[in-house]
């Protein structure tokens, strides 16, 4: 409930904020305007994909702890990123994924414990209609590293919309408590790190065919309609 609550937050926040622009980046099928710390670099524009490397995200989505000196420790590292599309005329976004690799590192002390925990999801929000959200990948207590990826499967997205990242990165160690032989106690630290990496966002396009075009094509069907059944007309007359 609270993370629900959480996200309904961030995408209104997100849409009230708009696309506060710190940069913009044009493409063949739209532009896209990087809100604040969205630190976003463009990898490839082809046809019917563009692709683009999330390095603001993928520099900020970490966390690392260690226990040494005290009891326990965490820490936790919200994201947020904000992009404002603008889709242009003749074009419709088809797709939107966002993939890239979780990696952590567990180390607890003997009698001790780490742990460490990650998430990321998006929302696409059409001014006007309700949020799209992309299914929410997760890696809890991660020591290596595991690929993901989140998407909104099929869409159709024409115009302007808004598009917001969510993430957050939690670690947690409890040290050992250790006597030595004078009597004296310290505190065994535990160490735990998890981190996103080579965040990529894969936006799939497809070309709108303009009323020129259906009308072109429709015209087309009717002439080969037309032909087949002259022909079919001739073909029936000759015979006996």
């Amino acid at each position: 409930m609270q993370a629900t609550l959480f996200r309904t937050a961030f995408a209104a926040a997100l849409l009230c904020a708009g696309a506060a622009s710190a940069g913009t980046i044009d493409t063949h099928a739209f532009t896209l305007d990087s809100e604040g710390e969205a630190d976003i670099v463009l990898l490839g524009d082809s046809a019917n994909r563009v692709t683009f490397a999330l390095a603001g995200v993928t520099r900020d989505l970490h966390s690392s702890v260690d226990s040494t000196g005290v009891p326990s420790a965490s820490a936790d590292s919200p994201v947020q990123a904000g992009y404002g599309f603008g889709v242009k005329q003749g074009y419709r976004i088809t797709g939107l994924t966002i993939s890239g690799t979780f990696s952590g590192l567990l180390a607890p002390a003997d009698g001790g414990a780490a742990g460490n925990d990650i998430g990321l999801s998006f929302v696409a929000w059409p001014p006007g209609q309700l949020p799209l959200w992309s299914n929410y990948a997760r890696a809890v207590d991660l020591d290596g590293e595991r690929a993901f990826s989140v998407t909104l499967g099929a869409a159709a997205l024409q115009g302007d919309f808004l598009l917001g990242l969510l993430g957050s990165a939690t670690t947690s160690a409890d040290s050992a408590l250790f006597q030595d032989d004078a009597g004296n106690d310290s505190w065994l630290g535990s160490s735990a790190q998890v981190r996103a990496g080579n965040l990529v966002l894969t936006v799939d396009v497809a070309a709108v065919p303009e009323p020129q075009t259906w009308l072109m094509l429709l015209t087309g069907i009717g002439a080969v309609g037309m032909c087949r059944r002259r022909v079919s007309a001739a073909r029936n007359a000759s015979q006996p």
